[in-house]
Protein backbone atom coordinates (compact mmCIF):
# COMPACT_ATOMS: atom_id res chain seq x y z
CA UNK A 1 0.00 0.00 0.00
CA UNK A 2 2.64 2.71 0.92
CA UNK A 3 4.70 1.53 -2.50
CA UNK A 4 1.14 2.47 -4.25
CA UNK A 5 0.99 5.93 -2.32
CA UNK A 6 4.59 6.78 -2.77
CA UNK A 7 4.69 6.23 -6.64
CA UNK A 8 1.23 8.17 -6.92
CA UNK A 9 3.40 11.25 -5.02
CA UNK A 10 6.08 10.96 -7.35
CA UNK A 11 4.13 11.06 -10.74
CA UNK A 12 2.14 14.05 -9.17
CA UNK A 13 4.93 16.01 -8.40
CA UNK A 14 6.40 15.12 -11.72
CA UNK A 15 3.47 15.83 -13.44
CA UNK A 16 3.60 19.67 -11.31
CA UNK A 17 7.07 20.11 -12.07
CA UNK A 18 5.98 19.80 -16.00
CA UNK A 19 3.12 22.12 -15.70
CA UNK A 20 5.56 24.60 -14.04
CA UNK A 21 8.25 24.37 -16.62
CA UNK A 22 10.55 22.57 -14.20
CA UNK A 23 11.68 20.82 -17.63
CA UNK A 24 14.70 22.45 -19.50
CA UNK A 25 14.40 26.46 -19.28
CA UNK A 26 16.04 28.43 -21.86
CA UNK A 27 18.24 30.59 -21.10
CA UNK A 28 18.41 34.40 -22.90
CA UNK A 29 20.94 36.37 -22.82
CA UNK A 30 20.29 40.34 -23.29
CA UNK A 31 21.47 42.20 -26.30
CA UNK A 32 25.03 43.32 -26.61
CA UNK A 33 25.25 47.22 -26.33
CA UNK A 34 27.47 49.35 -27.66
CA UNK A 35 30.55 49.95 -25.80
CA UNK A 36 30.68 53.63 -25.53
CA UNK A 37 26.83 54.12 -24.79
CA UNK A 38 27.36 51.73 -22.33
CA UNK A 39 29.57 54.02 -20.58
CA UNK A 40 28.22 57.07 -21.11
CA UNK A 41 24.77 56.30 -19.75
CA UNK A 42 26.75 54.64 -16.65
CA UNK A 43 28.56 57.59 -16.10
CA UNK A 44 25.06 59.57 -16.20
CA UNK A 45 23.32 57.07 -13.81
CA UNK A 46 26.33 57.35 -11.85
CA UNK A 47 26.32 61.50 -11.72
CA UNK A 48 22.07 61.07 -10.93
CA UNK A 49 22.91 58.96 -8.28
CA UNK A 50 25.35 61.29 -6.43
CA UNK A 51 23.32 64.49 -7.26
CA UNK A 52 20.25 63.01 -5.70
CA UNK A 53 22.51 61.54 -2.64
CA UNK A 54 23.70 65.06 -1.69
CA UNK A 55 20.40 66.41 -2.15
CA UNK A 56 18.79 64.14 0.18
CA UNK A 57 21.85 64.71 2.53
CA UNK A 58 21.43 68.44 2.67
CA UNK A 59 17.60 67.80 3.66
CA UNK A 60 18.33 65.80 6.14
CA UNK A 61 20.89 68.41 7.67
CA UNK A 62 18.18 71.14 7.03
CA UNK A 63 15.25 69.29 8.60
CA UNK A 64 18.10 68.35 12.01
CA UNK A 65 18.98 71.54 12.21
CA UNK A 66 15.09 72.44 12.07
CA UNK A 67 14.41 70.16 15.19
CA UNK A 68 17.56 71.55 16.48
CA UNK A 69 15.91 74.85 16.91
CA UNK A 70 12.47 73.73 17.71
CA UNK A 71 13.63 71.10 20.56
CA UNK A 72 15.77 74.43 22.15
CA UNK A 73 12.24 77.01 21.77
CA UNK A 74 10.58 74.03 23.78
CA UNK A 75 13.41 73.50 26.48
CA UNK A 76 13.26 77.43 26.91
CA UNK A 77 9.17 77.09 27.42
CA UNK A 78 9.23 74.24 29.12
CA UNK A 79 11.73 76.04 31.74
CA UNK A 80 9.60 78.43 32.58
CA UNK A 81 6.96 76.92 32.97
CA UNK A 82 8.66 74.58 35.47
CA UNK A 83 9.86 77.84 37.00
CA UNK A 84 6.23 79.65 37.43
CA UNK A 85 5.56 76.57 38.86
CA UNK A 86 8.15 76.15 41.57
CA UNK A 87 7.20 79.80 42.45
CA UNK A 88 3.38 78.93 42.94
CA UNK A 89 4.00 76.08 44.81
CA UNK A 90 5.89 78.09 47.25
CA UNK A 91 3.26 80.58 47.37
CA UNK A 92 0.92 77.73 47.79
CA UNK A 93 2.61 76.26 50.62
CA UNK A 94 3.21 79.61 52.39
CA UNK A 95 -0.57 80.77 52.04
CA UNK A 96 -1.87 77.01 53.46
CA UNK A 97 0.17 77.60 56.53
CA UNK A 98 -0.87 80.74 56.61
CA UNK A 99 -4.70 79.80 56.65
CA UNK A 100 -5.34 82.55 53.77
CA UNK A 101 -6.61 80.12 51.03
CA UNK A 102 -10.35 79.89 50.52
CA UNK A 103 -12.05 76.65 51.57
CA UNK A 104 -12.66 75.76 48.08
CA UNK A 105 -9.85 76.18 46.17
CA UNK A 106 -7.35 73.64 45.38
CA UNK A 107 -3.84 73.26 43.91
CA UNK A 108 -5.45 73.49 40.03
CA UNK A 109 -7.29 76.11 40.63
CA UNK A 110 -4.60 78.05 42.44
CA UNK A 111 -1.92 76.76 40.01
CA UNK A 112 -4.23 78.14 37.22
CA UNK A 113 -4.59 81.84 38.70
CA UNK A 114 -1.19 82.27 39.82
CA UNK A 115 0.44 80.57 36.13
CA UNK A 116 -1.69 83.52 34.75
CA UNK A 117 -0.56 85.99 36.97
CA UNK A 118 2.98 85.31 36.04
CA UNK A 119 3.05 84.55 32.73
CA UNK A 120 2.57 88.23 31.89
CA UNK A 121 5.64 88.77 33.74
CA UNK A 122 7.59 85.97 32.92
CA UNK A 123 6.93 87.52 28.80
Amino acid sequence: MSKVIVATLIAAALAFAGLQGGGAVAQTTPPAKEATGQSDAKSKSTEDRKAKAEERKAKRAEAKKERAEKKAKASAARAAVRDRQKQCGAEWREAKKAGKIEKNMTWPKFWSACNTRLKPKAA
